[in-house]
């Protein structure tokens, strides 16, 4: 495909991905020939721990998680990428060795994907994506950081209802497909302890709980019952990227 043909198809396909409605026009349109959509299943890994990153996602729709290990067969979230942002961080940044993260869909969606080496020949060529990209880099050095004060010194129940409306910002719905056992493997607690908690925030009449399915039903309830990591990650990233 030409340039000009990937312009024009640009155009045709609406872009959900913050990060790439962010740059300059003209740099979208020498992107976009590099870039594939593909289909984003749940449970499928994007990125084995220790093995060199060949690709990059900009994420369109669905959620991909990046664990690190725990213990041995024991594997806890970090960070959580949706239509805000995209793997690959560590090839942004230029590090040459195999990362040691893993990164898992956990809810199926799209994504648009660049090889490895295409993506570092276009952060050096074009500047608005570099800089947008450095810049949610920030933020996904914030993120960790907070995330990691709020798994230290909040209770379950708030740390809970942070990641819920995370997700539900990553998703840009308020359907969050996810069974209680995957909540607790993702957040490394017991499923009973997140079942409690669920039961209380439903209670609340902050959401409604299935087995598979958690719908968020007044945003704002949640919001009023999550620690402040919530606000101050998403007032950054507006600050960073929008």
């Amino acid at each position: 495909m030409t340039e000009s043909q990937g312009a024009a198809k640009h155009r045709q396909i609406p872009i959900r991905n913050r990060l790439l409605q962010a740059i300059s026009s003209r740099d979208l349109q020498t992107l976009w020939p590099r870039l594939e959509r593909v289909e984003l299943k749940p449970r499928q890994t994007l990125h084995h721990s220790g093995t060199p990153v060949e690709s990059i996602y900009f994420i369109e729709s669905g959620l991909v998680s990046v664990s690190a290990k725990a213990s041995p067969g024991t594997w806890v979230e970090v960070w959580l990428i949706g239509s805000e942002g995209m793997t690959g961080v560590p090839v942004l940044l230029e590090d040459t060795d195999d990362p040691p993260f893993r990164r898992v869909v956990q809810v199926g969606g799209s994504a648009h994907r660049i090889s490895r080496q295409e993506f570092q020949d276009a952060v050096q060529r074009l500047s608005s994506l570099r800089a947008i990209l450095l810049k949610y880099a920030q933020f996904v050095l914030l993120q960790t950081s907070q995330s990691a004060v709020c798994e230290a010194h909040h209770p379950l129940k708030q740390r809970l209802c942070r990641w819920l409306l995370l997700a539900r910002d990553g998703l840009e719905r308020d359907d969050i497909p996810l069974t209680h056992q995957m909540l607790a493997r993702l957040l490394g607690v017991r499923r009973a302890s997140i079942t409690e908690c669920l039961r209380i925030l439903e209670e609340e009449a902050a959401l409604e709980n299935t087995r598979a399915l958690i719908h968020v039903s007044h945003p704002e309830r949640l919001e009023g019952l999550a620690c402040s990591c919530y606000n101050l990650i998403r007032s950054e990233y507006r600050r960073l990227i929008t």
